[in-house]
């Protein structure tokens, strides 16, 4: 039988004590489920003199066992080895026992390197479905060894520095994720945001000595985390994402000029052009003022620094949010929480949507400032949520919630 060791050895078939005594080709099934496969017809045998059971040197052969075992094939043809388990009878404790085989696990049906191919093709984002059918076998085999094989935990330590957020994980539901900040590692997945929830998840898995040790959580302004952390966590400090803050004051520099854009009649005029083609202009922190360069939309050669003015002069209050929004920028990327805490004491109402956003941030002033203190981001946490989205539009949705934490904690533990 020699000239079918390399058949094993293409397979990748670890065991020397399978003989291979036929290969060939058969249609399996019936009706639509009729498919062509390779057969490998082997026989599993070796020396065995003591029961595994009892100990005893009282084994004698006692026939075959019959299994089908589907290997990974050298081609896109499904490969079923047909393997003859030889089986002993022990005479002293009269029980029998079967050969083994590191090819397949106890009492399973599908090789090792197909379930190891399952795992890697589910690290790449790839559908159940299209799992299946790559390695030859069912969707719910497929589902069978990723339950199995990945069971998401929360972490057994809490980190010093936490990152909070959230995202829609099955149909409309918003579930909470917690993040190391320091090594990115998944802390938590729990099914929603619900403040109960969270709080009995961290007090119920935590002592309060290590609660105690959390030093940073950051965040963004949700008002709901707030309410309980100092709760559960007594001596960490919130800090609020700078993102999350830059977002909130270009949106109401967005509002403001929307608003101006729309006390416009003639869509002709270069105020007009400017405020609406040129709104990139408007969030970049430091305008060119030296070189001419064609403007589309605007249709003409100017810096940025001359397009900027010709709308904001017509409008001193768009002026005003503006360079507002410019103030606080510069004051976050700069570290400078000393400007930072002016601009907020020293604001006062106008009338524009920035309004609201001043307030806002006066409501989490501490959080805030701490933002300018501190290097820390809501980056990485950003960057899962981003993985998550794709895990989740690569699949087509998933309706599991259970099953959708085992793929994300697959991909971020």
């Amino acid at each position: 039988m020699s000239q079918f060791n390399p058949t094993l050895s293409i397979l990748g078939i670890p065991d020397a004590n399978i003989r291979v005594s036929d290969v060939r080709d058969e249609y399996r099934g019936a009706g639509a489920q009729r498919h062509k496969y390779h057969v490998i017809s082997a026989t599993l045998s070796y020396a065995l003199k003591r029961c595994p059971l009892c100990g005893f040197e009282a084994l004698r052969p006692n026939g075959h066992k019959l299994t089908h075992i589907r290997v990974k094939g050298a081609t896109e043809i499904p490969t079923i080895l047909a393997l003859n388990k030889q089986r002993w009878y022990c005479e002293n404790c009269h029980h029998s026992t079967i050969a083994t085989t590191p090819l397949v696990q106890f009492n399973c049906s599908i090789a090792r390197g197909i379930q190891d191919s399952v795992l890697k093709l589910s690290f790449k984002r790839l559908t159940v479905k299209t799992i299946a059918a790559i390695n030859g076998i069912s969707s719910s085999s497929v589902q069978r060894i990723l339950t199995a094989n990945i069971k998401y935990r929360p972490a057994r330590r809490l980190p010093e520095n936490l990152c909070f957020d959230e995202f829609r994980s099955t149909g409309n539901m918003m579930s909470f994720i917690c993040i190391d900040g320091d090594s990115h590692s998944l802390v938590s997945l729990l099914g929603d945001r619900l403040n109960k929830t969270i709080k009995d998840f961290f007090i119920s898995h935590y002592s309060l000595k290590e609660r105690n040790a959390v030093k940073t959580i950051t965040m963004d302004m949700n008002s709901a985390y707030q309410l309980f952390i100092h709760e559960v966590f007594p001596q960490a400090q919130i800090i609020i994402d700078r993102f999350h803050i830059v977002q909130l004051l270009g949106r109401a520099l967005d509002q403001a000029r929307i608003a101006a854009l729309k006390q416009i009649q003639d869509h002709h005029l270069r105020t007009y052009k400017v405020l609406k083609t040129q709104w990139r202009l408007f969030h970049k922190a430091d305008p060119d003022a030296t070189h001419i360069r064609y403007l589309f939309g605007l249709n003409e050669y100017t810096t940025e620094k001359n397009a900027l003015d010709i709308a904001l002069n017509d409008y001193p209050s768009l002026k005003l949010v503006y360079e507002t929004y410019l103030a606080c920028h510069n004051a976050l990327m700069a570290q400078d929480t000393r400007k930072l805490w002016h601009l907020l004491d020293t604001y006062r109402a106008t009338g524009t949507p920035l309004d609201v956003a001043m307030e806002t941030l006066r409501k989490n002033r501490a959080g805030v400032l701490a933002a300018t203190a501190s290097p820390r981001s809501n980056g990485p946490i950003e960057g899962i949520n981003r993985l998550i989205k794709s895990l989740k539009r690569s699949c087509f949705g998933f309706r599991n919630q259970g099953n959708f934490f085992n793929r994300i904690y697959q991909l971020t533990a």
